[in-house]
């Protein structure tokens, strides 16, 4: 069964100044126009997302970009883990890490409920396949269980084939670190926020490295989603073992009837100078339900 719901994060002038209040938002296992908002537009329905594991095992894929040499590549994908590491919050460090495995051939986005699996950071070359979707940047595509909101798998896609992404401080066109850092951001669940200064405001402006950092707003997320005083174990290991190449091998046990989404369609959206986050219910088998939460980066190209 296949299901598609869209929703659009409305457009905010990058000129406007930072909101006085924080108002980070979390991605919920809320979809539909039933979900209730508070006044700052964040989901206060459903059931928050969240990784089970104080630690995050992501992979690269191992071709790179034809554009970006991998020892590259893996440097801003390793700042970009970093940043969202060793966050200080009341009572220490936030309970939520990465740990880098192994690089991996596949080269696209899945989850295998019945196999091997790997949470990956990839590029798109030559064709982005997701129609009706104007100079999207990137997209993150995060798989959870819908009783719990537990995060079972997430994947980040660039597009490069129709963007020029930069890892320069000197010449920057679409800045490679600053998108990744913030599609890390969707990838631990969390949402878009109205402040206009955080790195997961719903906007990029393009020659900007702005949000390679993250601001208070981000920080005070991520402590509220893992706690210093969470009791988590570190289990970096994708469900199933990690796996090398696409479709997964069927070694492992499916849990309790979660189903499998691999290859979800996508849905599209319009706008300008936005992030915008479709969400995609892909299926779902026996008595618990799992759905795809895709999250897209998007800018307008020209003078901003």
């Amino acid at each position: 069964m296949s299901w598609r719901f869209v929703f659009a994060v409305p457009v905010i002038l990058l000129g406007l100044a930072p909101n006085e209040a924080l108002a980070f938002c979390r991605s919920t296992t809320c979809v539909g126009e039933d979900c209730t908002r508070d006044e700052n537009g964040c989901k206060t329905s459903g059931q928050p997302l969240y990784w089970p594991s104080s630690c995050i095992g992501i992979s690269l894929q191992q071709d790179s970009s034809v554009h970006i040499a991998f020892k590259y590549f893996e440097q801003v994908a390793q700042r970009s883990m970093l940043t969202w590491t060793g966050l200080e919050c009341e009572g220490g460090p936030a309970s939520i890490g990465f740990s880098q495995l192994d690089n991996i051939a596949c080269k696209q986005t899945e989850y295998n409920s019945g196999g091997t699996n790997a949470n990956v950071i990839l590029f798109q070359d030559t064709k982005w396949v997701y129609k009706g979707i104007d100079n999207t940047l990137a997209k993150t595509t995060v798989t959870f269980n819908d009783d719990t909101g537990e995060i079972l798998d997430a994947d980040i896609e660039i597009n490069h084939a129709n963007n020029n992404f930069t890892i320069s401080d000197m010449v920057i066109e679409y800045d490679l670190e600053a998108v990744l850092t913030h599609e890390m951001g969707h990838l631990i669940g969390l949402d878009h926020t109205p402040d206009v200064s955080a790195t997961m405001f719903a906007g990029y402006e393009p020659g900007s490295n702005d949000q390679r950092t993250l601001e208070e707003d981000d920080i005070l997320a991520a402590c509220e989603v893992y706690s210093a005083s969470r009791s988590a174990p570190c289990t970096p290991e994708p469900r199933g073992g990690l796996g090398n190449e696409c479709g997964g091998e069927a070694n492992a046990v499916d849990e309790g009837g979660v189903g499998g989404c691999t290859n979800c369609s996508q849905s599209s959206s319009t706008g300008a100078a936005a992030w915008l986050a479709p969400l995609v219910l892909c299926g779902f088998a026996g008595a618990r339900r799992l759905r795809r939460s895709r999250n897209v980066v998007r800018a307008t190209k020209g003078d901003g």
